[in-house]
């Protein structure tokens, strides 16, 4: 079973960090995914008039690309739900993973997703 949940202990994110090889900054929002009790990944993200994804990492051992897309979504989906409609991505993901998960490169080259009708339609994303 896939479970999704935030990390609220900074001691816990420090060292998840460290099982997927990302810098810790406590000063990031942090969720992390479990498939079976077995720790898969974290994402690092942080909220302000937009909302930058810093990173989404596979723990190392792993390889549960459908565990981090969910979480990757779960975390666009609260950043919508707190009122931010616009989110960039910077963490080091392929590229094709980074499109599926919704983003774009905008005309400076930063991948971005436009969330304020993201999540209202299956398909809104991809009309814009």
């Amino acid at each position: 079973m896939l479970i999704i949940k935030p990390i609220q202990d900074k001691s816990l994110q420090e060292q998840l960090c460290a099982r997927c090889r990302v810098e810790y900054d406590a000063d990031l929002l942090a969720y992390g995914a479990w498939v079976s009790d077995e720790f898969v990944g974290i994402c690092q993200f942080k909220l302000g008039e937009t909302a930058v994804i810093c990173d989404l990492a596979k723990a190392v051992g792993t390889d549960d690309t459908e565990a981090m897309f969910i979480m990757g979504r779960q975390t666009m989906n609260f950043i919508d739900l707190h009122g931010v409609h616009f989110a960039y991505f910077e963490g080091d993901c392929e590229e094709k993973f980074i499109k599926w998960l919704g983003f774009k490169k905008d005309e400076s080259g930063r991948w971005s997703a436009d969330l304020a009708a993201f999540f209202k339609s299956p398909c809104s994303a991809d009309k814009k």
